[in-house]
């Protein structure tokens, strides 16, 4: 996984975006499927980054991204396990959830910015995994 800073070119909003990898950034975004959080435009550049330099060597570094892609492994896992995929009718039924009319229990699926945008205005608590959830059938 990489993480990129990430610009708005059109309201200058500054945000962060997880890839698999830098080819995976140029994809997304010629495909228009990145979105600025704040205005939903897409027109969003790679902005400035501090480069991860190490005085010695880069093996310290290598373990790092490696300890951090397998813990993000072992999140997907566990969440693939122990929690319900509802694809894109997660903002429903957790929405039936808050409103007791189905029973409480931990799902994961997509939104989009404004379905998310309106779980945040109901006050539904909700977490941005580091992965793709999008089950393949």
């Amino acid at each position: 996984m990489i993480v990129f800073n990430l610009k708005c070119l059109s309201c200058d909003y500054k945000f962060e975006g997880w890839f698999e990898s830098s080819k995976e950034f140029s994809k997304q975004k010629k495909n228009d499927l990145i979105s600025c959080p704040s205005c939903e435009n897409h027109v969003i550049e790679k902005d400035l980054m501090t480069p991860n330099l190490s005085k010695k060597t880069n093996t310290k570094n290598y373990k790092t991204k490696k300890t951090i892609a397998s813990n993000i492994n072992k999140l997907k896992k566990m969440v693939e396990k122990n929690f319900e995929y509802v694809g894109d009718k997660f903002t429903e039924e957790a929405k039936k959830m808050k409103y007791g009319e189905i029973k409480e229990k931990s799902i994961y699926g997509e939104a989009s910015i404004e379905q998310t945008k309106e779980l945040i205005d109901e006050e539904i608590d909700i977490v941005q995994l580091p992965f793709s959830t999008k089950k393949k059938n």
